[in-house]
């Protein structure tokens, strides 16, 4: 049988290896390695110090800084440390590090082993977003909006910036289940969340909350403001969702939005934020539907702002 030397070990490794002298000048750079990163293997060995491939010097510095501890492993060692390389087209490429010194009658330096995680972050972000929206609508769903609205709960209390809630209900959807079906309901749940999506701004979140009730978190934003906004979320949704269907007679769904609005500065339970957006948005149901009304944080007059 061949005897196989270590240098043909490392040309045939799946995985790129990339070995730095004491002075962190790159001596050793694989095949792997070179499909990884994008560099010729000739214009690296001996030209490229290691600071090239990670992000800044500072960012190398503190990879051999680890190496000389014990916080991934051995002093001496690093194991399944993930952090990011930067490529020959400065791309950063998430991967897992687990590198070695070398003995001073070895030359000194390091030698790392980089898996690319690259696959798997992007699968890891595929289910992240996946457990955070909602299928049917492409929305976030109620789990991510308690979550959202936490933290900007927190930043309306630290910088006493008004946050604003919509509370969004479809007005008549069980007639449209009922004498066109649940496709067609489904249809005019897309149709809101598309009203959402093409009239609230860059910084608001939208939420499909649950059935057909939706949410609209608009940070910085005061009652008044946010009145608005729902306001051409109500008339957008009016826009493309109303229609005719003959089904041998002419029936006409007259599906509209129900919006309640209010805001906070924070200062209050969650809970009573949510009840009070809630109840605006009862409030507009019970006038009549297609309209918005809104309650002003700590005032009991609602205000009623259809257009």
């Amino acid at each position: 049988m061949k005897k196989i030397d270590s240098r043909t070990l490392v040309s045939l490794c799946p995985d790129p290896i990339i070995g730095v002298d004491a002075g962190g000048l790159i001596n050793l750079f694989n095949a792997a390695a070179q499909r990884l990163l994008g560099y010729n293997s000739e214009e690296v060995i001996g030209r490229l110090h290691i600071s090239e491939i990670y992000t800044s010097l500072d960012h190398a510095k503190e990879i051999k800084r680890l190496i000389q501890s014990n916080d991934f492993g051995e002093c001496g060692f690093v194991e399944g440390y993930e952090t990011v390389l930067k490529s020959a087209l400065g791309q950063e490429i998430p991967i897992r590090l687990s590198a070695s010194l070398l003995e001073e009658h070895d030359g000194g330096g390091s030698v790392g082993f980089f898996h690319d995680m690259s696959e798997r972050k992007r699968l890891e972000e595929k289910l992240k977003k996946q457990s955070i929206t909602d299928e049917l609508t492409g929305l976030y769903n109620q789990r991510h909006f308690y979550g959202v609205l936490s933290v900007e709960m927190d930043r309306a209390e630290r910088y006493q910036s008004p946050l604003s809630l919509i509370c969004v209900d479809l007005d008549n959807l069980k007639q449209v289940n009922d004498q066109l079906g649940h496709l067609e309901g489904d249809r005019i749940l897309r149709d809101v969340s598309r009203a959402l999506r093409e009239c609230s701004r860059s910084v608001d979140a939208c939420f499909r909350y649950g059935g057909d009730e939706f949410m609209v978190l608009l940070p910085q934003t005061d009652c008044i403001e946010s009145a608005q906004l729902a306001e051409r979320i109500r008339m957008r949704f009016n826009e493309i969702s109303r229609y005719s269907i003959d089904l041998g007679n002419t029936v006409v769904i007259n599906a509209s939005l129900s919006l309640g609005v209010t805001d906070t500065l924070a200062l209050e339970d969650v809970d009573h934020f949510i009840q009070r957006a809630d109840l605006a948005m009862y409030e507009a149901k019970n006038a009549g539907g297609n309209r918005t009304m809104m309650i002003k944080r700590q005032v009991a007059d609602k205000v009623e702002a259809e257009v």
